[in-house]
Order: structure tokens, then C-alpha cells, then sequence
């Protein structure tokens, strides 16, 4: 990933946090699909630009032709959206069994779970940049 300062994965970890109290899966249907849909497109999108003008990213090769660009970016935009809806469908779940195991506050014992283990992945992450 590169070289992030311990301050910067601090930072990103209490961003993680907020974010993950948020409770997304209780949102409505459409929302949600909006969500999923957003993501696909801008994944697709994404790709199908990094394929077509490589002078973009500066990438040296050739462009990749615009059917096949749009197939692989296609491909790569509905697994974003799955991944979304996956993940929206598990942030839901763990909400439910927390509450079912009678956690007072399950949105926030997510968001502090999801800051200590995105410092974490960062910590470990620069641990194995240096091991190089």
C-alpha cells in the first residue's frame, strides 16, 4: 500500500470507525441498491478508463480495445456491486447478533472494531513493507 505515517493510519482508523456506525443495512431497499449501483458503476467506470487511456495512469502499454475494456469492466462492476450487497448483508448480521446477545450498543461496538482492526491491517501492512 505504501508508506503511511502511524498518525495516518490513526487517522484512517477513527474514519473507519465513524463510518462503521453507521447503521447501512437498516436502510431502505432503495438506498441501498443505490449504494450497490454507485459503487459498480464508478468500479466499472474506473476500469473501463484505466483500460482504454493508459496514458491516464501512466501505464506503459498499448489500450486495451474498447470491447473487451467493456466486458472486464463490466465483469469488475457487478463483483463491486456483489461486494457491496455482501457486505451491507454482514454488517446487518453482526448488528443482529449482537443485539440478540443483548450488546447495549452494537453500532458503536462495530465502529470501535472496525477502527482497531483497520489500524491494525495499517500496522501490519508497514510492518511488511519494511521486512522488503
Amino acid at each position: 500500500m505504501g508508506a503511511q505515517s502511524p498518525r495516518q493510519s490513526l487517522l484512517l482508523a477513527v474514519a473507519t470507525g465513524v463510518v462503521s456506525i453507521l447503521p447501512i443495512g437498516r436502510a431502505p431497499r432503495g438506498v441501498k441498491a443505490a449504494l450497490a449501483a454507485g459503487t459498480g458503476l464508478t468500479a466499472g467506470g474506473a476500469a473501463f478508463v484505466a483500460l482504454r487511456r493508459p496514458d491516464l495512469i501512466a501505464a506503459a502499454r498499448e489500450p486495451v480495445p474498447a470491447r473487451q475494456s467493456a466486458v472486464v469492466s463490466a465483469g469488475l462492476g457487478v463483483l463491486a456491486a456483489g461486494a457491496t450487497v455482501a457486505g451491507i448483508a454482514t454488517d446487518r448480521a453482526f448488528e443482529r447478533a449482537l443485539v440478540r446477545r443483548g450488546v447495549a450498543h452494537p453500532r458503536l461496538v462495530l465502529g470501535v472494531a472496525g477502527a482497531v482492526l483497520s489500524y491494525a491491517m495499517d500496522v501490519l501492512d508497514r510492518r511488511s513493507d519494511t521486512d522488503d
